[in-house]
């Protein structure tokens, strides 16, 4: 019997528009940037993923370098190798590749959709098996000012599209960004509610000053409201016991997820496959925060509904996931370079049930948002 191997593995760049400009703390971003991974096994079964960061600057990973890592010293290291043993193979790269989990999670989740597909089941079904059918999705208000992100959210809740929202930080002084969430507080209440995401861009002082406030205006949570290594400054806003503090930039690695539950430093963990090196790590850390007694939200890289999807049936299989999800990426972008773009249907998101992903790619759009330069290497 002929043993099952990785035959050949292919990167390339797409660049898709978004609907409307997205405000971050340190930059505007119109389009979307992403690694779209092929690999192909010797059964002729093909697994797909995708990766995608906020930008550089938000953990060092952008997705030229993540390409480049992945053609270069991943792909060498995957080559008829079994891709049935995904747990030595991502060890193997561990080993061989310092941090780079964006990379990584790339690898892994075109993995699980290979194999998806070769068993005929759904990646949930890898990952142990389905919690949750479909998971609610908080839409990120960043239009750049408090009223256009009112506007926005009044619309969403109207059309019964999205019935909660986050902002988004730290473009503006601390004290100025206050207020405005504050404001934006204020223009939904009775409507909705808002949980605040500075990125890190904020310092102790500015929160414990403002945070009665922010609890009289029925703020949900502050998301990595200080940077990330500041751990103790985390812990001592969480034992004010007033607005729940979630932790994002500050959690990545299963280790971390150790120390955060260890420290008493966030009410809530952020869970994202990229940021933590894949699914299987994502589920562990969900799994120590399960053991803490903390909360878990289901964050976003804003991927297409490819990455989404990976996020969904890992997300799906969590029973912790108490403050849902932010998995609003496909709703997102301009377009989808998918045929069956995932179903946001009443404030949820709906998990897929195809094999592997669920998803299945529209070559014509593939083509029309690459690149030009290509990475393939084979043996």
């Amino acid at each position: 019997m002929t043993t099952l191997r990785i035959k050949r593995i292919t990167t390339e760049l797409l660049d898709i528009p978004i609907k409307r400009p997205h405000q971050f703390s340190t930059e505007k971003v119109a389009v979307k940037s992403f690694v779209l991974i092929r690999m192909e096994l010797s059964n002729g079964v093909v697994g797909i993923g995708e990766g995608t960061t906020p930008g550089i600057w938000w953990n060092g990973e952008s997705v030229e370098t993540m390409k480049l890592v992945i053609d270069r010293y991943a792909v060498p290291l995957l080559l008829e190798e079994n891709p049935v043993y995904i747990e030595k193979l991502m060890q193997k790269l561990n080993r061989q590749i310092r941090a780079n989990p964006f990379a990584k999670a790339i690898v892994e989740i075109a993995l699980f959709d290979a194999l998806g597909k070769m068993y005929d089941v759904p990646v949930h079904q890898l990952l142990g098996g389905l919690h949750l059918e479909k998971i609610p999705v908080r839409w990120a208000l960043a239009s750049g000012t408090p009223e256009g992100d009112i506007e926005e959210a009044i619309g969403h809740v109207g059309a019964g599209r999205y019935a909660d929202f986050k902002t988004k930080s730290g473009k503006e002084s601390p004290d100025d960004d206050a207020l405005r969430n504050i404001r934006i507080a204020e223009g939904i209440r009775g409507r909705s509610s808002i949980g605040i995401d500075p990125n890190g861009s904020w310092d102790k002082v500015t929160v414990m000053k403002w945070m009665d406030a922010f609890f009289e205006a029925g703020i949900d949570f502050l998301e990595q409201p200080l940077p990330p290594e500041d751990i103790r400054g985390l812990a001592q806003l969480a034992a004010m016991k007033k607005v729940p503090i979630m932790a994002d930039e500050s959690l990545a690695t299963v280790q971390d997820a150790l120390r955060l539950a260890e420290e008493k430093a966030a009410d809530i963990f952020s869970l994202k496959i990229h940021k933590s090196g894949g699914m299987k790590n994502t589920v562990r850390i969900a799994g120590i925060a399960q053991a803490a007694g903390i909360s878990c939200f289901g964050g976003t890289s804003l991927e297409s509904s490819i990455g989404t999807a990976a996020c969904v049936h890992a997300y799906a299989s969590i029973p912790n996931l108490d403050y849902g999800s932010e998995l609003f990426g496909p709703d997102w972008l301009a377009d989808d370079p998918v045929k069956n773009p995932l179903t946001i249907k009443d404030g949820s998101i709906l998990v897929p049930d195809g094999p592997g992903l669920g998803v299945e790619l529209d070559e014509e759009k593939v083509e029309k948002y690459r690149r030009e330069e290509k990475g393939v290497l084979t043996r």
